[in-house]
This record gives structure tokens, sequence and C-alpha cells, in this order.
């Protein structure tokens, strides 16, 4: 219920007194960083500030110790699936996830709502002196969030639908959480720290 109420608080920080006509670049409100959770849930920092990983990963750290263990990993997950499961029918739909999109993250998926093309330019160098082609120097495009997350995913949300069938039960976004945490545990010990979680494409 209190990440609920957060989370519908954020909504209304973006969209402004305005909401139902224009919802407010969070730009305009003054936040210039962003970094999406594994989960998928939008953390917002501006300028100055510590890259908003530092948010994400102090609530997911429930006990404090300096460590994201499995437990935890899925804690965070479970808590984001119950925030947007606004019915508590135990999935989440179209209607959800169109709520997700459009009033969580609308930069993120929706940036047309703000005058903007969709995607992010990343130019993808080699490191000096691997690389003598200079026409594979290429920039690549990340749409999404995949520029503002640590898995490079477009749509958390849509990606744990294992079935495809258009709704994401809780028992497969507690499956993402699994596979995800096991990608982001490189050193298998069970726990997340800080220190050793990749950089965000935008971070790099």
């Amino acid at each position: 219920m209190v990440r609920r109420l957060i989370l519908l608080a954020t909504v209304c920080l973006l969209a402004g007194p305005a909401a139902a006509q224009k919802v407010q670049s969070p730009e305009a409100a003054g936040f210039t960083q962003l970094f999406i959770s594994p989960c998928g849930e939008p953390y917002r920092g501006r300028a100055g500030d510590p890259y908003p990983v530092v948010l994400w990963f102090r609530q997911a750290d429930a006990n404090h110790d300096g460590a994201i263990d499995k437990a935890e990993f899925r804690a965070d997950h479970a808590g984001f699936f119950d925030a947007l499961d606004s019915d508590a029918n135990g999935y989440i739909d179209g209607a959800e996830v169109a709520f997700y999109e459009r009033q969580v993250a609308p930069d993120v998926f929706h940036p047309e709502l703000f005058g903007l093309r969709g995607g992010i330019w990343l130019a993808q160098y080699q490191p000096q002196g691997q690389i003598k082609d200079a026409t594979r120097r290429a920039p690549r495009e990340m749409l999404g969030a995949a520029a503002y997350g640590l898995l490079a995913e477009a749509e958390p949300v849509r990606a744990a639908d294992a079935d495809l069938n258009g709704r994401v039960t809780k028992p497969e976004f507690l499956a993402a959480a699994d596979r995800r945490f096991a990608r982001l545990d490189k050193n298998g010990d069970g726990k997340l720290e800080l220190a050793e979680l990749p950089k965000t494409a935008v971070q790099r």
C-alpha cells in the first residue's frame, strides 16, 4: 500500500495540475537523471544528485546491510507488481500496463507526448587500439527503458510475460526476478552490492 501511494504521488507530480489534458515532462519538473530498476520502476534525480540507482538500491536493501539478496530482490519485484496491480486480481493486464507506460514513465515509453522521438542514440566505440575499421564505429539506438536499466530491457514489465498471453501474473513477475538476479549476480555469491552492479548505458 505504501509503495502504491508513492507511485501515485509520483504520477501526480509528473502530471501537474493539468493531468487530464497533458502529462508534464519530468525534465520540466526538475528531474534530469533517470534509472529504471530491474523490475521496471523509475527512479529520478536532479542535477548534482547521485545517479538514482542509489535510490533503488537503498529501497531494495530492506535490512540495510549494504547488499541485496535474492529474497530482497524478489520482494522489490513483488512490491512494484502490487503497486501496478490496481484491482488486486493477481495479474497486470493491458490497462495496467498502459498506466505504467503512459503515466509512471511516459517520457520513456511515450516520448511523443512531449514532442520527442523514441530511442536514444549511444556511440558504441571499441577501446582505443582494438579497432581499425572506422565504418564499424556506428552508434546504436536503444529503445524504451534499455538505456536506463542494468539489463538493457526495453520494457521490463512486458518482458515478464513468459507465455505471451498479454498479461503478467505475479508468479511470472517473480520468475523474471529470479532470472534477472542470476544475470546480475556475476560472482554467484547470492547477493548484489552497489559497487558490483553494471553501469547503465546513459551512465557510461
